[in-house]
This record gives C-alpha cells, sequence and structure tokens, in this order.
C-alpha cells in the first residue's frame, strides 16, 4: 500500500541530543511527511504512549532510565502494535533474534545509517504492521466465524436429532394409525357382506342398496388409508420395488374386478380394452394396479351415472412399452388446473364439493408409483367432454429397462456398480424362488433386479465407494436371518461377483452397451426374449 502524503507521526526515545539531530535531519525526505516527537527518557515515551497515538517508534537500547532489551520490551508493553525499530551500536548476529525476542520489528546499526535507509526503515515497518494487522483481523474474523459455524453446527445437530425425532414419531403414529382403522374396517366390511348376502336374515332392495352404499364407503376410507401409507413410505424412502415380468391382462383383470362394482352402484358402466397379445411388461404390479385403481376412481368419482368409463391398454413397440389408460365422460379439468393437479394435497374445486372426500393424494403417489415402474403419467383433458390418465410401462426387455433406469438415475452423480448373485447348481428351483423373494427384500428403493437364470441375480445400483461394504455386512446378515426363519432349513451359501463399475460422469449409452456386453457374453445361453421372462 502506498503512504505518500500521509503524516506519520514518529516516536524518538535517544537521550543523545546530537544522535537525535542526525535521525531528525535523515527524516527531512520530500517523499514522506515525518512528525518526530522527541524524548530522552523510557517513562517519558511510556507517558506519550499512553496519551498519544504514533505510526512508528524509534529508539535506542540505552537510556538513563533503562538499559539493553528490556527498554524495547518495556516499549512494547505500552505501544500496542506499533512497531518498534531499535537504533543500536552493536552489530552482532545475535542481535535481530533478541529485539524481535523483545518485541522489536527491525533495527538499525548507527554507523550504518546514511542517505534515507532510515526513512525506508520506518515506512517497510508501518507497511508491514498495517499488513500485520489486516492479518490478524482476518484471523480473528475467521476464528469468530470458526466459532459461530461450530455453534451452528451444534445447534442444527441438535436441530437434526429433534426433527429425526419427531419424524419417526410422526411417521409412527402414522403407520399406526393406519394399522388400527384396518381392523375396524375389515370387521365393517365383513359385516355389510354379511347382512348384504342374506346370511342374518332377508333384507329388501333398499336395505340392499344402502348396505352397497355402506360398503362402498368402507373402500373409500381403505383406499385412504392406503393413499396415507404409500405417502409415508414414500417420503421416508422404504416404499421399494419388486419389478419383474408380468402379464398386462392379469394387472387389468385384477383391477377391473375391484373397480366394477363400485362403477356399477353408481350406475356406470365400465369397459375394459385392450389390443390383442400385449408383451408382458417389467414392473412391480401391485404398484400398477395402485395406479389403475387410483386414476378409475378418480374417473367414476368425475363420471355421472348413464356414462362409461373406459380402461384401455395399447401397445407402444416404438417406444417399447404399454401404456395403459383411464377415460372417463365427466366434466373434464381447465388447462390452468392440468398444472396442479399432481400436486400432494390438492383437490379441484369439484373435489371439494364431491361427497367422497380425500386427501387430495391420489394422483401425486399414481405419478410418483409410475416413475417407480419407470413410466411416465401423462393427462389430456376437455373441459364439458372428459379426461384421459394414461401411464407407461416399459415392456419385459432388459435393455429396455435397464435404459430407462439409467435415464432416470443417472443425475444422481454416483457410481453404477453391476453385481452377479448367485447360488450353487444343487439349490432346488424351489429354493432358488425362495431366495429370489429375498434378493428383492435385500433391494434399496432405487435398486434395479434382474433375475437371469434360475440360480443367477443381476443388482445394479448406485453407491458410493465407501457404502458398499456396509451393504455387503447387511447382505450377509439378512441372509443369516432369513436362512434361521426359513421353515425348510438353511439354503447355501451365495456369491457375489461385480461384473461392472461405471463413475461418473459416464455416456449412458457406453454404459448401456458394456450392459449389453455382459448379458451376450456372461449369458451367452440365453437369449433377451428368454432372459427377460425367467
Amino acid at each position: 500500500m502506498s503512504i505518500h502524503n500521509q503524516l506519520l507521526r514518529i516516536l524518538i526515545l535517544e537521550d543523545d541530543a546530537a544522535e537525535y539531530r542526525l535521525i531528525a535531519k535523515r527524516l527531512s525526505n520530500p517523499r514522506y511527511d515525518f512528525q518526530p516527537t522527541w524524548v530522552r527518557k523510557l517513562g517519558e515515551a511510556i507517558a506519550l504512549l499512553r496519551s498519544e497515538t504514533f505510526d512508528a517508534i524509534l529508539t535506542d537500547l540505552s537510556v538513563p532510565d533503562s538499559s539493553g532489551f528490556d527498554t524495547v520490551s518495556k516499549m512494547r508493553a505500552h505501544s500496542g502494535t506499533c512497531p518498534i525499530i531499535v537504533l543500536t551500536s552493536l552489530e552482532d548476529e545475535h542481535v535481530e533474534n533478541a529485539v524481535i525476542a523483545a518485541g522489536g520489528q527491525d533495527y538499525l546499526v548507527k554507523s550504518d545509517i546514511r542517505g534515507n535507509a532510515i526513512s525506508r526503515a520506518i515506512v517497510h515497518a508501518v507497511q508491514r504492521q498495517e499488513s500485520l494487522n489486516r492479518t490478524r483481523r482476518l484471523v480473528g474474523k475467521l476464528k469468530r466465524s470458526r466459532l459461530r459455524l461450530k455453534d451452528q453446527s451444534v445447534q442444527l445437530q441438535r436441530k437434526n436429532r429433534k426433527l429425526r425425532k419427531l419424524y419417526r414419531t410422526s411417521k409412527e403414529f402414522v403407520d399406526n394409525v393406519s394399522h388400527d382403522l384396518r381392523t375396524p374396517l375389515t370387521v365393517i366390511k365383513d359385516y355389510v357382506s354379511i347382512v348384504s348376502g342374506g346370511m342374518a336374515g332377508e333384507i329388501n332392495a333398499e336395505q340392499k342398496r344402502l348396505l352397497e352404499k355402506t360398503a362402498l364407503r368402507a373402500d373409500d376410507l381403505n383406499h385412504m388409508v392406503d393413499d396415507i401409507l404409500d405417502a409415508s413410505k414414500l417420503e421416508s424412502g422404504l416404499l421399494g420395488a419388486w419389478r419383474r415380468p408380468v402379464s398386462v391382462e392379469k394387472i387389468l383383470n385384477h383391477t377391473t374386478c375391484l373397480l366394477s362394482q363400485r362403477a356399477s352402484i353408481k350406475g356406470i358402466q365400465l369397459v375394459v380394452e385392450q389390443d390383442p397379445d400385449l408383451p408382458e411388461v417389467y414392473c412391480d404390479s401391485e404398484k400398477a394396479i395402485r395406479v389403475i385403481t387410483n386414476l378409475a376412481i378418480n374417473a367414476i368419482k368425475h363420471t355421472e351415472a348413464g356414462r362409461k368409463v373406459v380402461v384401455w391398454a395399447k401397445h407402444c413397440p416404438l417406444e417399447a412399452e404399454v401404456r395403459i389408460g383411464i377415460t372417463d365422460e365427466g366434466a373434464g379439468i381447465d388447462k390452468d388446473s392440468l398444472g396442479r393437479i399432481f400436486q400432494r394435497f390438492e383437490q379441484l374445486e369439484d373435489d371439494a364439493k364431491s361427497t367422497v372426500k380425500g386427501f387430495g393424494l391420489g394422483l401425486n403417489i399414481a405419478q410418483r408409483l409410475t416413475r417407480i415402474n419407470l413410466g411416465q403419467l401423462d393427462v389430456e383433458s376437455e373441459v364439458g367432454r372428459g379426461s384421459t390418465f394414461s401411464f407407461t410401462i416399459p415392456i419385459a426387455d432388459p435393455h429396455e429397462v435397464f435404459w430407462r433406469w439409467l435415464a432416470f438415475k443417472a443425475k444422481s452423480n454416483l457410481p453404477v456398480r453391476m453385481v452377479e448373485i448367485a447360488l450353487d447348481d444343487s439349490v432346488t428351483p424351489e429354493a432358488a424362488n425362495d431366495f429370489n423373494r429375498f434378493v428383492n427384500c435385500l433391494l434399496r428403493k432405487d435398486d434395479l433386479l434382474f433375475r437371469v437364470d434360475q440360480r443367477r441375480w443381476l443388482i445394479l445400483f448406485l453407491m458410493p465407494e465407501q457404502d458398499v461394504a456396509k451393504w455387503e455386512e447387511r447382505a450377509e446378515a439378512d441372509f443369516k436371518r432369513f436362512c434361521r426363519n426359513r421353515p425348510q432349513g438353511h439354503l447355501p451359501g451365495f456369491t457375489r461377483r461385480l461384473l461392472r463399475q461405471w463413475q461418473p460422469p459416464f455416456s449412458s449409452r457406453k454404459v448401456l452397451m458394456d450392459f449389453n456386453q455382459v448379458l451376450e457374453s456372461e449369458y451367452a445361453a440365453k437369449g433377451s426374449e428368454e432372459l427377460a421372462t425367467v
């Protein structure tokens, strides 16, 4: 920094007047504005330091009331951060260390003071001291910041512990309440079924109609409980997926059996339309059924008696997927509402007026369950003409399923690992099927599993290197627990083999090519079609 044209006040402690006059003469420098103050004794210097501020101090070591390096030490005790330059007749290699140890910044040998040497020494001392002061202030701020950060970290940890406890408590509350609601619901539905079936005595048509409505409302409440539990598991990351090849026809048949009674009670015609020879899809069938159920219940709720709701499925070969949809003849949804219907706890005005109340979770859960099945949920609607909600499921082809999984997970910036889990050839098919259930329970929510043949599985997961050992320990512990609880006895141990690992950033196309190469080289005996249907 420049200190030109800056007034520099200099305190000079020197008992020899001739020496002082020489110093003062050397300080007459047109480049700098020095203002010297001269004292002969240390006591006078200390008195001035207590009442005035100086930019630098020049001091002799020996004055009438002090001598040696104690002069510097005593001066330092009263000078704050003001730089001290020692003037000495000594020329010794130990002087510099002694001066610094006593609190001085620099020293000048009197016999060597020529020209502008003393001016330069003072200016450099002031600059060094100002730099040192700035550094000390920054260090002080850093220390205070670290203390604040440490305190904030402690508070944050305390709050996180409290939040985790509150979260566990709220989740336990939701799970317990949901479980407690199911028991009376089951009893209500059983008794309604007994009475409406005439097992407790003959009933008339009006009584039967009322009982059917009661059963319908019990089903509504049961679906609300399902929504609450699914929302809780989705938020906590505990809702896993058991994806495997499954028939679309079976999914539709299971769903329409649940919905046909609801539609008929409201006087709505439920129609099922599907392409012939639909290929198998790769998904968690229970989640696909939940999506269809949520969408169809919404469609029935918003459709007037005498009209129809169509559940349909069609093969989209170019996209390597099956699209399943529900089309109603209801009031439709305006464009402004389409953008928010998938938000949690969001209900449209018509929903709020409906006699069938919910929590506004159904569509949000349907969307998230669709993503778990590596598909996409879409909606088309026209006010006054009805709505169509449809979602996609990939066909049961490992290449397509892996490509979609990778597209969903590529943004996570974590390594992708492909691990083979295998059983001994001596394991029976029944035992291998039991082990298949264990492997699926071993999956985390973002993992992908293929059963490549009767006794081998491929698991693909996103996992940092430091978590691999923990996962393997957990797999071993869970397997021991599984065997201990298996009525047929223990299974032989399984082997794990890392086939591939891709570190981010990676090319999705390159990863897919590696994946295909593994299928061709490691499982050449299994064509992709057979592999998908094992």
